[in-house]
């Protein structure tokens, strides 16, 4: 498979690769970060009583219609304590925020608009309608009523409502197993050795492990190696037999040392992509090497983060059951854009920040590939399709990991 493919079919490619993982239960305690495979259905209502909003007297409201009105006070119940006895008529319970309301009681009247004159007696000095600063049972949401939907991604503010709802366990998708190999002879990778002639320091397999857990995956295994044919095809042979997904850098192109076209071939590999009009990033590939999924990114770091947020995270939201998109937001054009006609669909590094409540995006950063500083610069990228495009154009945005608004 030599064909270019558009953009838009590498995408339907890479999402047909990406099955579904099976969904496996656990703690709520151990649940951060995982997505959901199921929904989180709440076990009890919130609350589960009714209950005070505001510290003051637990009335009828009936009682209380033509103020002022003295009250006899039975007793105090706080949050934590058993509701009251049931109340009868003039009579009212002094009761603190988050307490339960005793049974009769419809009201909540606040301290400040009673009289407290002599003990066991108060005075409402206002008239109260029924339910003034009271919660019903049920009514942030009722047992059995969806929390949170199956696809989504669980994060602190996730856990606590399942936990508020009594929820002890939840049913995830499998986390994606990943394998990084990351291939050049040039590499260094340990900073502090210092480089020899026509070295660099390798910094792809720092990139890749941190965009594969940004994305929900585990990293299994991170080799890198020389350009050696034999060493890169055992160790995707031995990572395929072993993960769901084996991500490569370097190595993907034509040239006299991009040995894994050929590698894949020799493992058997059923290629679904091979070059993409994508710019950065056309040598992309994606391959099925027995159950496992291989993709093949750029050696250029600027580029193989291209590859990977517009491509490689469509395989990891179909993996975990959720919507592939590879560009789900809109930006507005800060300035007008003016590029060189091209066949490929460009994706650019770019700044974006809310003026005047319009999310406008600054492409003006510096976009060459051997140019990786101005990354640290940029907080998402965004695809443009066309060469000339006019200030306030929308444009596809996708925020970089960490960006996000």
């Amino acid at each position: 498979m030599d064909a270019y493919c558009t953009f838009e079919d590498a995408v339907r490619r890479v999402t047909a690769l990406g099955h579904a993982l099976p969904g496996e239960e656990v703690a709520l305690a151990e649940a951060e970060g995982r997505v959901l495979a199921a929904p989180v259905l709440a076990r009890i209502p919130v609350p589960p009583f009714t209950r005070a909003m505001m510290d003051g007297f637990a009335v009828r409201s009936a009682d209380a219609q033509v103020p002022p009105v003295r009250l006899r006070v039975r007793t105090t119940t706080a949050a934590g304590d058993a509701a009251a006895p049931p109340l009868g008529p003039g009579e009212a319970v002094r009761i603190l925020t988050g307490a339960p309301l005793p049974p009769g009681a419809d009201a909540v009247v606040r301290f400040e608009w009673c009289d407290e004159p002599e003990p066991g007696v108060v005075t409402v000095l206002r008239r109260i309608s029924p339910g003034e600063s009271v919660q019903p049972e049920g009514d942030d949401a009722p047992a059995g009523s969806t929390l949170i939907t199956a696809g989504t991604r669980l994060g602190p503010l996730e856990r606590a409502l399942a936990q508020t709802f009594g929820v002890a366990r939840v049913r995830v998708r499998r986390v994606p197993r990943v394998a990084i190999v990351v291939t050049g002879s040039e590499l260094v990778t340990t900073p502090e050795t210092p480089l020899g002639p026509g070295q660099i320091y390798s910094c792809n397999d720092t990139l890749m492990a941190g965009l594969v857990a940004s994305a929900g995956g585990q990293v299994m295994a991170v080799d890198v190696l020389p350009d050696h044919p034999d060493r890169i095809k055992e160790a995707i042979a031995r990572h395929a037999a072993a993960c769901d997904c084996v991500i490569t850098t370097g190595g993907a192109s034509a040239g006299d040392y991009d040995f894994i076209p050929s590698v894949l071939a020799d493992l058997g590999g059923e290629m679904s992509v091979h070059k993409v009009w994508l710019r950065p990033g056309s040598p992309f590939l994606a391959a099925r090497v027995g159950a496992c999924t291989v993709f093949s990114l750029s050696g250029n770091p600027a580029a193989a983060l291209v590859q990977f947020e517009s491509l490689v995270r469509v395989w990891f939201d179909a993996a975990l059951g959720r919507p592939a998109k590879p560009f789900p937001a809109t930006g507005r054009l800060a300035h007008a854009l003016h590029l060189k006609p091209v066949k490929h669909t460009r994706v650019l590094r770019a700044r974006a920040a809310l003026t005047d409540g319009v999310l406008t995006v600054d492409t003006s950063l510096a976009q060459s590939s051997g140019v990786l500083s101005s990354l640290v610069a940029s907080n998402c990228l965004v695809r443009i399709d066309e060469p000339d495009l006019p200030a306030g154009t929308p444009v596809p945005l996708r925020w970089l990991p960490g960006c996000a608004p």
